[in-house]
């Protein structure tokens, strides 16, 4: 009995080893395979006001691999007429689902142009376990014509600037346009790389309007593009920096309150206190490019249009647009958003770490944007910190140095002292909302055509500060100079030189080696052969 008992028990446990092994390792034999569903209704033209309807559903019936297979599928669209394919799912489910909007953008990707009809086939993929991978027994075709959100609300002609034409993409092209209906087309362009670019028309893309259009490495950046009537095409220098400026703003008519700008929204944008008087938009800190308002509409730019009126004291968002098909525009916005403090001191061995004492350097934000902004004298090994209402601000690592040791930069926190290793007087700067600082040597320099790099760079002076004066030794050629403060002309002296005076003439020498003293203080110089 023990025996039979034995051979029954040993059979039993055969048999289960053999369904274990049927259940984990299925032997995958494709039975039927997937087929697809017309796409009904099959020509689509989609809209502003369909946009946010349901594309027509994309379905098949299932490929069957036997009972327990795990089946995934993975659909591809392709544009057939330049032949360019795309994934657009991959599901176990036997449909795929989107709106009008996202296949529109599905539809930009494989080279689709707004108000083009063009012919798609659907082909799909079925997987079993990742093992076995088959096509679905048909295709299927749709028309469909994509349409440019970024035009909703453009009533007037435009095109759009297209980069690398003819493989370009309408959903990442900037517009120019003509609001004013005077033949003559513009609009600002942020080109990031030299490059080419067609200008092709916004209402019938396949129309050309200027081509082989060209971007250098020196042109390149935001950029203003004017088509005349006549078809010939200009291009503005870059204007990489743009900011308000006026008695309105904390700089007055001397200093910008710089912007910045958003690469997804293409606005420029800074938040600042204003008061009640007026300002105006400018590019590069310079009046050469400047826009105020255009008199006809409330929040209209024209080219050195009029000061533009702040009613109410306020912190305001700003914004300027500059890329809506040649409409230009800004917006003031009155907002509570936190704005820094006015400046913070900068306590260090210098003065006895006392932040609070009349000693201390300070730097300030006077746009109360976090960004702030001081120079000072240090001497080698000179420690401080940042002290903003009660709150020690040091360094978190190390400062990170050019070559010759003329600027660092460094991150900012809950940190250790801040060291400066070389003796000089530096331009100190920190964003207390991005948390990181920078130190640089600056001062007053000498520059003009009787030094090698002309009117374009200075040669920084050397500061003493015992006598509280800037000087260098030079070799000159037969020409002029000038004196100005932290590489602007924001402040510069020229004239008399025992009467130095702001802008004054330009100072003439005769070629030699001299040496250049400048006592700022009281706006006097002296040039004596060296």
């Amino acid at each position: 009995m023990k025996l039979k008992k034995y051979i029954f028990l040993a059979a039993t446990v055969l048999a289960m080893v053999s369904c274990s092994d049927d259940i984990t390792d299925p032997v995958l034999q494709l039975r039927h395979t997937a087929t697809l569903n017309p796409v009904s209704p099959s020509d689509v033209v989609i809209t502003k006001d369909n946009r946010s309807e349901n594309f027509p559903e994309i379905s098949w019936e299932k490929a069957n691999y036997g009972a327990g297979a795990v089946v995934n599928y993975e659909v591809t669209l392709t544009n057939n007429s330049n032949q360019e394919s795309t994934v657009i799912g991959e599901t176990g489910d036997n449909k795929l689902t989107f709106t009008n909007s996202e296949m529109n953008s599905i539809l930009a990707k494989i080279g689709a142009y707004p108000g083009q009809s063009n012919d798609y086939t659907v082909s799909l993929k079925s997987k079993a376990f990742d093992n076995a991978q088959d096509s679905a027994s048909n295709t299927v075709s749709f028309k469909a014509t994509a349409y440019d959100p970024n035009t909703d609300n453009i009533d007037w002609p435009y095109a759009y600037v297209a980069v690398g034409y003819p493989d370009w993409d309408f959903t990442k092209a900037y517009l120019i346009g003509d609001p004013d209906g005077d033949g003559v087309y513009q609009g600002y362009v942020q080109f990031d790389n030299a490059t080419s670019y067609a200008i092709l028309d916004g209402k019938d893309v396949s129309k050309v309007l200027a081509s082989n259009q060209t971007v250098t490495d020196e042109g390149k950046g935001f950029v203003e593009v004017t088509l005349n009537p006549d078809g010939s095409v200009s291009q503005s220098v870059p204007c990489n920096t743009w900011g308000i400026i006026g008695d309105a703003t904390s700089g007055g008519w001397s200093t910008d309150t710089q912007m910045e700008y958003d690469e997804n929204t293409r606005l420029w944008t800074v938040i600042t206190s204003l008061t009640p008087n007026h300002f105006k938009f400018r590019a590069n800190n310079d009046w050469t490019i400047n826009y105020g308002g255009d008199g006809a509409t409330e929040f209209g730019l024209a080219p050195s249009g009029s000061d533009i009126p702040v009613a109410n004291e306020s912190a305001y968002i700003v914004t300027l647009n500059l890329t809506n098909a040649g409409k230009y525009t800004y917006s003031l916005e009155e907002t509570t958003i936190e704005l820094s403090s006015a400046f913070m001191t900068l306590p260090g061995s210098y003065q006895g770490w006392s932040p609070e004492a009349e000693s201390a350097y300070k730097v300030t934000s006077e746009a109360r944007d976090f960004k702030y902004t001081g120079s000072g004298y240090f001497d080698a090994g000179t420690e401080f910190k940042f002290y903003d209402g009660g709150t020690w601000i040091g360094i978190v690592g190390d400062i990170t140095w050019n070559d010759d040791q003329s600027k660092g930069d460094f991150v900012i926190g809950d940190g250790a002292n801040i060291v400066i290793p070389n003796a000089g007087y530096y331009k100190i700067t920190a964003d207390t909302k991005k948390m990181v600082a920078s130190v640089a040597k600056t001062g007053w320099e000498i520059i003009g055509d009787a030094l090698p790099d002309g009117w374009d760079k200075g040669q920084l002076m050397t500061y003493d500060p015992a006598t509280q004066t800037w000087s260098i030794t030079a070799t000159v050629n037969d020409g002029d100079l000038k004196f100005r403060w932290d590489a602007s002309w924001t402040i510069n002296l020229g004239g008399d030189l025992n009467a130095l005076t702001q802008d004054g003439p330009n100072i003439h020498v005769s070629a030699g080696t001299y040496k250049i003293t400048l006592d700022a203080n009281n706006n006097k110089a002296t040039i004596t052969p060296a």
